[in-house]
């Protein structure tokens, strides 16, 4: 006789009613058979026998209860497909019933179909899969607050080689920086890019035709690289790498759970170290490190450009009459014909472009700083008799005469210089002085006198002059200069040494 304790651990398998019938055909006694398996006699008599060991027992067993005869299990089954919790479902259809027994139940009478899933095999150097998660807050040292930062994690699936970095931000200037880091950590590029429908790669996410953010397609083709965005709430879409996120939440995460944090580099540099161990691991299902298979993939991925990707920004931006289009409170022309249309703007560091709705290149300039600049390119203006003509141009006149014959001279020294609407924008501010400023027409027409007294046709000028007229008529005021209190002037000491040739 053989005694099988191992089977004990499990009273249902089919072995363990096999094995009782194999005891009892040979036979020993249902008190035996119990002991030499570490089961009770119940259990013995249940499957060896084919009945259960009391009437009462299988009469309850073959019988439905009542509260199980009134419900529609394939109803409850949809419900829960629906979103519906099985807690709730048993709270109001059968409250008299155990949860477990209705748990049961419901899975007895309406079992799940399993779907069936396709193991993936990845090629040596053929996609990478990214993807961002939370964190860990590091406090600053000045005020003890956190700042939250974000775990940039990059993973090749061939063989599950990892890189990952925390930044400050999932923006798009961060993520590219992060994607050249993460090709320095390769040693390559790879074909694809796998990535989550975060804004900084996809405008706009689709489940078949997803929008890629123009900005990283254009670094995708410096790089060499295609994008593929996956499928919104598809998850197993970038499975290694969501898998590679939850062992670093279980791994570094929980091993600096009590250690604090006082800037990116510091967590950064712990970060790495673990790293180096992560990838240093044995894998339990290749019984190689990621770095092992790694060393086999490094061969296929493509060599680095050789030139760097200056990140830039696409906008769009309406072409104002006066030619210009306004970036960054900065103006920037286009030619005449595009007046009143929208063009596209590719901003980088250096450089503000303009282009038409078809690709083709309207203007080129170089990038201002500060505010209230313009570049212009004379060849954007019309001829200066077209530009008389213009409604726009027009208007301001009209509106000008209304307001009196100072503001009118004003107008029309500005519109009828070489380019008329060079200075058209200045005039629609001027005119509309009265209107959102609050000054008077009286008040307009003095400042317009004095711009043509004292040659300064600038708005803020004319503001100020504007709002001195309401306030204080035309009587001058004297305004003592500002000092800072704060600010110390002290005499020279050495003026009698210099005077008389000593030493300063």
């Amino acid at each position: 006789m053989a005694l099988v304790p191992a089977m004990a651990r499990d009273r249902k398998t089919a072995r363990m009613q096999e094995q009782i019938r194999v005891l009892l055909g040979q036979g020993l006694s249902i008190r035996k058979v119990a002991l030499a398996l570490g089961i009770s006699r119940q259990t013995v008599r249940k499957f060896g026998t084919g009945q259960p060991a009391d009437a009462s027992v299988a009469s309850a067993a073959t019988s439905e209860p009542a509260w199980d005869a009134a419900i529609d299990w394939q109803d409850v089954a949809k419900q829960v497909a629906g979103g519906a919790t099985i807690k709730q479902l048993h709270s109001e259809l059968a409250p008299e019933a155990s949860y477990t027994r209705f748990r049961r139940r419901l899975v007895a009478m309406a079992p799940r179909q399993v779907a069936a899933t396709m193991r993936l095999e990845h090629k040596p150097g053929e996609q990478v899969q990214i993807d961002y998660c939370d964190g860990i807050d590091v406090v600053d040292r000045t005020n003890g607050e956190c700042r939250k930062t974000h775990l940039f994690c990059a993973v090749l699936p061939f063989s599950s080689y990892t890189f990952g970095e925390f930044t400050w931000s999932q923006n798009l200037a961060s993520f590219i920086e992060s994607h050249e880091r993460m090709w320095a950590f390769f040693g390559g590029v790879v074909p694809y890019v796998v990535i989550d429908n975060l804004k900084a790669g996809v405008r706009a996410a689709h489940r078949y035709d997803p929008d890629v953010n123009p900005t990283y397609c254009e670094y995708g083709n410096h790089q060499g690289f295609a994008v593929l965005p996956a499928r919104p709430y598809k998850p197993r879409d970038k499975a290694t790498v969501e898998a590679t996120i939850g062992a670093i939440q279980r791994g570094f995460f929980q091993e600096v759970r009590n250690r604090v944090f006082y800037s990116l580099a510091e967590l950064n540099a712990a970060f790495r170290t673990y790293l180096e161990r992560f990838n240093e691991g044995v894998m339990k299902d290749h019984g190689s490190s990621r770095r092992e298979r790694f060393a086999l993939e490094q061969p296929s991925l493509r060599a680095l450009p050789q030139s760097r990707f200056e990140l830039f920004d696409w906008r769009t931006a309406k072409v104002h009459p006066d030619c210009h289009v306004q970036v960054d409170k900065n103006f920037y022309s286009a030619p005449h014909r595009m007046i009143g249309q929208t063009v596209r703007v590719r901003v980088s560091a250096k450089l503000v472009e303009l282009f038409a709705a078809d690709h083709e290149r309207l203007a080129a300039h170089a990038r201002l700083s500060g505010t209230g600049k313009f570049s212009t390119d004379e060849k954007h203006y019309p001829d200066g008799k077209l530009s008389v003509r213009r409604f726009e141009v027009r208007a301001a006149q009209a509106e000008a005469e209304r307001i009196g014959p100072k503001t009118l001279e004003l107008v029309h020294s500005l519109i009828h210089s070489s380019h008329p609407l060079r200075y058209l924008r200045r005039v629609q501010g001027i005119l509309r002085l009265p209107h959102s400023s609050r000054v008077t027409r009286e008040a307009l027409e003095y400042a317009a006198d004095k711009a043509l007294k004292f040659k300064k046709p600038r708005l803020a000028y004319i503001k100020a002059c504007a709002e001195h007229y309401d306030a204080n008529g035309a009587r001058l005021v004297l305004v003592k200069p500002k000092r800072d209190g704060e600010d110390l002037y002290l005499h020279r000491q050495n003026d009698g040494a210099d005077a008389s040739g000593g030493e300063s």
